[in-house]
């Protein structure tokens, strides 16, 4: 499986430092993403990638339509692809354990997530059809622990996803994928109820949380305990741009 990172080319620091703290995982192929700085939205939305009333940031759309982009590339090549962030962090064993994972799916799998943001929940199916299992992390934990993570053999398992938010790190069959731009197209600001949040309303401003509203209708997947982590800043978020 091939496994793309976004990472756009005004910051190369932030590619420098993914691939340094990634130097365990072979075969990381760099994708320059999507500088939303540079985009013009009334052609974006021509082309039907914006629905009226998007209320998305300029780096929200931006790194949006990357994932969709390589999303489109999996889709056309017919092979499953691991799709990750720049400010991801991949345990020891990532690619021994995300293979071991990937065959223990169903044959029509849609989408897994390696991980997500810390600073969220993650409700998953625990006990198929019986209960639900909703994590919390510790953000700062997280952050003072990663730079320890790639050298940590992970041991994980595959559950149903229902909700979570963060796009860090994870797999997509071509079938996830078209899946995805089906749902995900054009991109909208709504309100979604988040169970996780005592059906809080939450407001659909970045493609993750609009893929947040599909998982539980699509055969998505997490992997617990994670298998990549990320040190992900809202303030630093490029998405904030």
């Amino acid at each position: 499986m091939q496994k793309h990172y976004i990472s756009l080319l005004r910051t190369p620091e932030r590619r420098e430092r993914f691939l340094r703290v990634n130097a365990h995982v072979n075969g990381l192929l760099h994708s320059p993403g999507i500088d939303g700085k540079t985009l013009d939205l009334d052609e974006i939305r021509q082309k039907g990638f914006l629905g009226d009333g998007c209320e998305f940031t300029m780096g929200a759309v931006g790194s949006g339509l990357a994932h969709v982009s390589l999303w489109g590339t999996i889709a056309k090549s017919g092979e499953p692809g691991h799709i990750f962030e720049d400010d991801v962090f991949l345990c020891k064993n990532f690619e021994e354990e995300s293979q071991r994972i990937i065959s223990s799916l169903p044959k029509d799998w849609d989408i897994i997530l390696w991980g997500n943001n810390s600073d969220t929940s993650l409700q998953f199916e625990m006990i198929p059809g019986i209960g639900d299992c909703i994590a919390h992390f510790s953000e700062e934990q997280v952050r003072q622990g990663i730079d320890t993570f790639r050298d940590i053999d992970v041991k994980s398992q595959a559950f149903r996803l229902k909700e979570t938010f963060g796009i860090c790190g994870y797999a997509v069959s071509p079938k996830g994928a078209r899946n995805l731009i089906e749902r995900c197209l054009p991109f909208t600001t709504t309100l979604h109820p988040h169970s996780c949040l005592n059906n809080r309303l939450i407001k659909t401003g970045s493609v993750d949380v609009i893929m947040n509203k599909h998982y539980r209708h699509m055969k998505a997947f997490t992997s617990f305990p994670p298998l990549c982590l990320t040190d992900n800043i809202k303030s630093r978020s490029l998405n904030a741009d």
